[in-house]
Order: C-alpha cells, then structure tokens, then sequence
C-alpha cells in the first residue's frame, strides 16, 4: 500500500504539516517493503491551486491513501475521483508516528 502524508520536511522523522497545498514536501511511503521517499509539493509556492498540484503528485506516486490535517474540496474531488482514500488526522506528530498509527488500526 502507497501511503501519502504532507510533511514539513523530507524525512519519515519530519512531523506531519497542517496542510496538504501548503507542505513543503509529500512524503511516500510503500508499507510492503517500508521504505520511503519525499517529493517536493509543487504546491508549496504557487499562490493559488496549491492543493491541485499536491495531488497531481500524490497521483503520480499511484497513491492508496493520503492521510492528511486538511485538504481543500477541490483537492479532495480529485482524489476521490481517482479512487484515492483520504483519511483526516484529528493529531500531528511525525509522519513515522501516523504511518504507525494508521497501520496498527488496518491490522484489526
């Protein structure tokens, strides 16, 4: 499974950003053999449609889900069109806690 998450910076150790358009990085994460990679978010300095160039990338990496703080309607239309889970976070922390996280709660 290919997860998603914004990071505000390009490591698994990075914490998570508040927003999707806004991180500076994106960071992939494939859990069948744990490895990960940062992707600059194209988003991050354009004034407007941020979000949209987030989940170009987030396409582009065939993601499965995107876990993310916020995600803006546009964004989240997209992805959902293109069969992309999207799960909101309610806490932060590092991206390596919320892979975590997510993967304890897909064992059960």
């Amino acid at each position: 499974m290919i997860i998603v998450i914004p990071s505000n910076g390009d490591t698994i150790d990075s914490l998570v950003s508040d927003t999707l358009g806004r991180a500076p990085f994106l960071i992939v994460y494939d859990s069948t053999n744990e490895k990960y990679n940062s992707v600059e978010n194209p988003g991050f300095r354009v004034q407007d449609g941020s979000g949209l160039k987030a989940s170009e990338v987030i396409i582009n990496q065939r993601a499965d889900i995107l876990l993310t703080r916020e995600i803006g309607r546009k964004s989240y239309s997209v992805l959902q069109r293109e069969r992309i889970k999207i799960q909101l976070l309610t806490t932060g922390g590092s991206v390596k806690s919320v892979i975590k996280k997510y993967l304890k709660k897909q064992e059960k």
